[in-house]
């Protein structure tokens, strides 16, 4: 088994900035989108803003950047590759998506400055953010017939919202080598305050505070993460200043039954947003999003 970690993620989720932490931990060579594209580039003979711009319209582009990736896969070995689909054309790697939260992401995009974007304001940005994923989920789903953001792709999910890079790359490096070796190990790691509640706080309890270190069990509906077993060692690490926490991901299908009669979709729209304040007022913190209620 070959030594290939392959990361993709959300916009702002800060994938260059782990690989760099990533690769002071594993000392592998670590190959982006951009170098990808720009060895592309030389060989046709074009600046990457023109091969962007051919992209548009000639399939020939993407077919050769994936048969790069393919070829990365079959002949490297020790290589952490920063690639939003190498997880989809190199199987056999260690696939790991970093979640953002949205302002989060844009705040982070908003404050890079990037001369190739143009983000006047941090509304702006968020709106372009949101634009963007949408037209890449669209492209990807007609070029390759997948979701992207569909976290059943992935060995690995880390949210790096409120986590620093250093601190992402070690829980990266701790699963790469539970992987490696066939040891369990979590596949959701995430902040506790982007888990939301499908129980009222007046019915819980903090009962045992060795309990923050625990796994618990979420589904995912339409973006958001909802506890369904866990409150308990939510609030714990909460309360505790845990930065991540374990997390068991049960579906992330809107249509699955996880309790007698209820969906996924049915409990998340149980959640009211009256709910969510007694939430955060209990654990002294505010979400950034409130979902909304999701057609039935």
């Amino acid at each position: 088994m070959k030594n290939i970690i392959v990361m993709s993620g959300d916009i702002g989720s800060g994938k260059s900035s782990v690989a760099s932490s990533l690769k002071q931990l594993t000392h592998f060579d670590v190959i982006g989108t951009g170098a990808i594209q720009r060895a592309i580039a030389s060989k046709r003979g074009l600046t990457t803003l023109e091969l962007n711009q051919f992209s548009q319209t000639d399939r020939s582009i993407d077919d050769e950047i994936d048969s790069y990736v393919i070829e990365l896969g079959k002949t490297q070995d020790n290589l952490i590759l920063d690639s939003r689909l190498a997880w989809h054309f190199i199987p056999t790697a260690f696939k790991v998506f970093l979640s953002v939260d949205p302002i989060v992401g844009a705040n982070r995009v908003f404050n890079a400055s990037r001369n190739d974007e143009s983000n006047p304001s941090l509304d702006v940005t968020l709106q372009n953010n949101f634009k963007r994923q949408t037209i890449e989920d669209q492209r990807f789903n007609e070029l390759y017939k997948i979701q992207f953001r569909r976290y059943g792709n992935y060995d690995l999910i880390i949210d790096t919202s409120y986590t620093s890079p250093d601190v992402i790359a070690k829980k990266i490096k701790e699963c790469f080598d539970a992987w490696r070796q066939c040891h369990h190990f979590s596949q959701l790691w995430v902040a506790p305050k982007k888990l939301l509640p499908t129980q009222s706080i007046q019915e819980l309890s903090i009962d045992n505070t060795d309990q923050e270190s625990k796994e618990v069990n979420v589904f995912v509906c339409h973006g958001f993460i909802y506890i369904k077993d866990g409150h308990q060692q939510t609030m714990v690490a909460k309360k505790a200043g845990v930065d991540l926490m374990p997390a068991n991901i049960l579906t992330e299908n809107p249509e699955t039954e996880l309790s007698p009669g209820l969906t996924a979709k049915q409990l998340a729209n149980n959640v009211s947003i009256a709910m969510l304040y007694k939430w955060e007022e209990a654990l002294n913190f505010e979400y950034n999003i409130y979902p909304e209620k999701f057609p039935a």
